[in-house]
C-alpha cells in the first residue's frame, strides 16, 4: 500500500511548515514534492536518500523514495556490471562466483534500502499528522 498525501491547502501548508521548522530540505510543486530529511549536525553525516511524491489521478501525492542524484546512477550502473558478470560468470560455468560478488551485496543493498524506506516514510507522516493536529484539530 502506498502512503499518501492530499493534495489541498491545509497539506500544502503543513508541508511547507516542515520545510520553515527545519526538519526536512526541500521543495513543492503543483505535481510534486521532494524532501530530504536534515541530519545534526549536518558535517557528520550525508543524506543519500530524498523522498518524492508525485501526484496521481486522485489528487494524492503518492510517496516514495529513492537515491539522490550521484548515488542513484552508480547504484545503477553497479547493478548492470552485477548482472554482466552474473551472466558471464554463469556461462563460464562459475556458479560460485556470482553469489560473493553480486548477489550478497545487492540483497543487503535492497533490504537497507527497503528498511530506510519504510523508516523515512513513516517519519514524514508522524511529523505531517503531528503538525496537522496541533494546526487543524483543537
Amino acid at each position: 500500500m502506498k502512503e499518501t498525501i492530499s493534495n489541498n491547502n491545509k497539506s500544502l501548508n503543513i508541508l511547507n511548515k516542515l520545510i520553515l521548522n527545519g526538519f526536512y530540505d526541500g521543495n513543492i510543486s503543483p505535481n510534486r514534492i521532494e524532501f530530504e530529511r536534515k541530519k545534526f549536525p549536518p558535517f557528520f553525516s550525508v543524506s543519500n536518500h530524498r523522498i518524492i511524491g508525485t501526484l496521481n489521478s486522485e489528487n494524492k501525492y503518492e510517496l516514495g523514495f529513492e537515491f539522490k542524484f550521484p548515488l542513484n546512477i552508480a547504484v545503477k550502473i553497479a547493478i548492470g556490471i552485477g548482472i554482466i558478470f552474473s551472466i558471464i560468470s554463469i556461462a563460464y560455468r562459475n556458479w560460485f562466483l556470482p553469489i560473493p560478488f553480486f548477489i550478497i551485496p545487492f540483497l543487503i543493498t535492497f533490504i537497507d534500502f527497503e528498511l530506510k524506506k519504510k523508516k523515512e516514510i513513516s517519519l514524514l507522516t508522524s511529523k505531517f499528522l503531528e503538525l496537522y493536529k496541533s494546526e487543524y484539530e483543537t
